[in-house]
């Protein structure tokens, strides 16, 4: 059905992903569809469960998070007092086979004050909020929160409990960060591609979505890269502070014996996501994520 992790990290920046598959009523699986967005000014968002719902809530963050004053910014704290309540009335209001798929939230955002100690790093937030409570889950710095079936998955629960437990492993992912904003998001990314890649877990795609949310910005980008026999091309970091020149992706294109791994087209709304399965021969009534 699908994976969603997400961490708030010490450099500024609260980071996420969610991979692409959706599951269709007969148990289908289909990777054609965008999970976690931006939502508001330092907020973003991601969905596991029923999709049609899940869609609404990311609309209701929207309306909550996306302020039109661009001096004013959604306090983590607010978000996670008063979001709750208002999830809980949607989910009440959802048919039953909805509710039956279940939905979790999980929001990602940075304090538009508060910082970790060092003032050129603004503090994140990972809440995550699951029906039909929707009460606020904080996820601790240095840990991984997730949603959705993925995080049942022995290797996928395995590599979560790896870097919350191990700071020795968590310090790799770390050092990514040396010289390249955003490389800790990026190596984290590509460990659990390798994952997902290598033990391919029914209803959860190897595709993946990259979020950082930082202060003043969101930055998403994929996991495409190419591979050549045991090497990987990645572009490394959120990319934050570069000009935008050629990724490492494209200027590998002309390897002829590189294999291309890229995002196909995805659905990131609810019509669109009706409209692509009809195309299909498929309905959307009913899916998971």
């Amino acid at each position: 059905m699908t994976w969603v992790v997400g961490t708030p990290t010490m450099w500024g920046y609260g980071f996420g992903l969610s991979d692409i598959c959706v599951t269709l009523r007969d148990n289908t699986e289909i990777d054609c569809l965008q999970k976690i967005y931006p939502v508001g000014r330092y907020v973003a968002a991601a969905f596991a469960g029923d999709v049609e719902t899940g869609f609404e809530m990311i609309d209701a963050l929207r309306r909550m998070a996306d302020l039109k004053d661009e001096r004013l910014s959604c306090d983590p704290h607010s978000i996670s007092e008063e979001w709750p309540p208002m999830a809980r009335q949607m989910f009440a209001r959802a048919p039953t086979e909805n509710q039956e798929n279940a939905c979790a939230t999980m929001v990602i955002s940075a304090h538009p004050q508060e910082h970790t100690g060092n003032p050129a790093h603004p503090r994140s937030y990972v809440h995550i909020f699951r029906s039909p409570n929707f009460e606020a889950e904080a996820v601790a710095m240095h840990m991984l929160g997730s949603i959705g079936s993925g995080s049942q998955f022995g290797p996928c629960r395995e590599a979560i409990n790896q870097y919350s437990n191990d700071y020795k492993r968590r310090e790799i992912f770390m050092q990514g960060e040396v010289g390249t904003p955003g490389g800790m998001g990026t190596m984290l990314g590509s460990s659990l591609t390798d994952v997902l890649l290598r033990t391919e877990p029914r209803w959860v795609s190897s595709h993946l979505h990259y979020c950082w949310v930082y202060r003043g910005r969101i930055i998403m980008k994929t996991n495409d890269h190419r591979r050549k026999g045991r090497w990987s091309v990645i572009d490394h970091g959120s990319g934050i502070n570069a000009d935008p020149a050629e990724t490492a992706i494209q200027s590998s294109h002309s390897d002829p014996d590189s294999l291309h791994f890229e995002m196909p087209p995805v659905a990131t709304s609810w019509d669109e996501l009706r409209a692509m399965l009809s195309a299909m021969g498929a309905t959307a009534a009913g899916c998971r994520a």
